[in-house]
């Protein structure tokens, strides 16, 4: 056994927490029907499918997003948020779309607002945590992270009101 598949295994009986981990190859060029993404050289990356005759799989986002199977949430509140709703909401649209460009899997899945602020759910656990932490750097507040032990599942809370001082 290679080096490569010996830790491929030991990884796999460290990751339990992921049901759409997938430890297998998808033959090439292999296309998502949903979002386009194609499957080459053991990764799913934007590159267009030039060949005809390519295979077709559902990749691993598009699956949880049709299962309505979070990977993170993040969730966003405070009366810093209402007052600068427009300015918030594109700097974490601008992250989501730099997180997408360099791994087509993370994005995000639903956006969900109230009279508090809003709820994203997001595909993978890492950009929960770049969306939280890209908020806090560029307008501080409160940064939480909560795991569940055992789980590939984190609740980020950002939060900040008008009256807070830098922090």
């Amino acid at each position: 056994m290679s080096y490569f598949g010996a830790w491929r295994k030991e990884f796999e009986s460290q990751d339990p927490g992921n049901p759409y981990y997938e430890f297998k190859k998808y033959p090439e060029p292999t296309v998502c029907p949903v979002c386009k993404a194609t499957y080459r050289e053991g990764r799913w990356t934007w590159d267009k499918a030039e060949e005809d005759g390519y295979n077709e799989a559902v990749c691993p986002a598009c699956r949880r997003i049709q299962d309505k199977y979070p990977g993170g949430i993040l969730r966003v509140e405070g009366s810093y948020f209402t007052e600068r709703k427009d300015e918030i909401m594109n700097l974490i649209r601008n992250e989501e779309e730099n997180a997408k460009n360099l791994r087509p899997l993370q994005r995000i899945m639903e956006i969900e607002e109230d009279d508090e602020g809003i709820t994203i759910k997001v595909t993978y656990p890492t950009l929960a945590r770049r969306l939280g932490e890209a908020l806090y750097k560029a307008h501080k507040g409160i940064l939480d992270f909560s795991y569940n032990e055992g789980e590939k599942f984190v609740r980020v809370l950002w939060r900040r009101d008008m009256e807070d001082k830098e922090r």
